[in-house]
C-alpha cells in the first residue's frame, strides 16, 4: 500500500476480538502494522464481538475501554493514536483524548453535523473562529447540490446526509420530514434545502 500511494496509510481497528480482552493481541497487531510503516491508528475502543450481535449492537454493546488506547500510546509513542467510539460531544471528546493525538467522531457527527461547527474554538483554541450559522451551511450545501444535480446526481443522495442539521433545536422534525418527502424532493430539486430552511427559519419581518 505504501508503494502504491503517496498519501499516509492509516488503519482503523478495534481493540480485541469477542470477549478476549488480552492486551497482547492488540499490542502485537499495532506493533506489526507500525513496523510495516503505518504511522496513524484510529482505534475504536471496543472489542468486536463476532458472534451474537448485530452490526448496530456491535457499536454499542461491547464496553468502551479508553485505557487500552492510552496504553497503546505509551507503548508506541512515535505512532499517532486517534481515539474513536462512544464520543457524543466536543467537550467529552477533548477530555477523553487527553494524552492522545486526536479523536474521530463518527455517528455523533453524522446524526448532528452542526456539532462540528465549534471544532476550531474547542480543539484549537481559535477564539476568533466564528461558527457558521445553519443558514450559511445550507447556502454552501445548496451550491454543491446544484453542481451535483447538473451532473446527474439525485438530490436525495445529497440531502439525506443533511437530515441532522437541526438536531436538538426547534424545527428539527419538520426539517427531516421535508427532506424525506419524495414528492417535495422531486418538485423542488436542487432547491430543496433552501425551501426546507425557509419553513424552519422563516425570514423575520422587518420593523416599519
Amino acid at each position: 500500500m505504501r508503494d502504491a500511494v503517496a498519501i499516509p496509510i492509516t488503519v482503523k481497528h478495534r481493540i480485541g476480538i469477542d470477549r478476549n480482552e488480552d492486551y497482547d493481541l492488540v499490542r502485537d497487531f499495532v506493533g506489526a502494522v507500525h513496523a510495516a510503516g503505518c504511522e496513524v491508528f484510529i482505534v475504536h475502543a471496543r472489542n468486536a464481538w463476532l458472534n451474537g450481535l448485530s452490526p448496530r449492537e456491535n457499536r454499542e454493546v461491547p464496553p468502551l475501554r479508553y485505557d487500552v488506547v492510552r496504553r497503546l500510546k505509551r507503548d508506541f509513542p512515535q505512532a499517532r493514536l486517534v481515539l474513536n467510539g462512544g464520543l457524543t460531544s466536543l467537550d467529552g471528546a477533548r477530555r477523553s483524548s487527553e494524552g492522545l493525538d486526536g479523536v474521530m467522531l463518527g455517528r455523533a457527527a453524522y446524526h448532528d453535523p452542526y456539532l462540528l461547527a465549534a471544532v476550531d474554538a474547542e480543539f484549537f483554541g481559535d477564539s476568533s473562529a466564528t461558527a457558521p450559522t445553519r443558514r450559511a451551511v445550507i447556502d454552501m450545501m445548496s451550491a454543491y447540490l446544484v453542481r451535483e444535480t447538473r451532473n446527474g446526481e439525485s438530490p436525495r443522495h445529497v440531502v439525506r446526509h443533511m437530515l441532522g442539521l437541526y438536531q436538538g433545536v426547534r424545527g428539527a422534525r419538520q426539517w427531516r420530514r421535508m427532506l424525506s418527502d419524495t414528492a417535495l424532493l422531486e418538485s423542488c430539486g436542487a432547491g430543496i434545502l433552501e425551501h426546507a430552511m425557509l419553513a424552519v427559519e422563516p425570514p423575520r419581518a422587518q420593523a416599519a
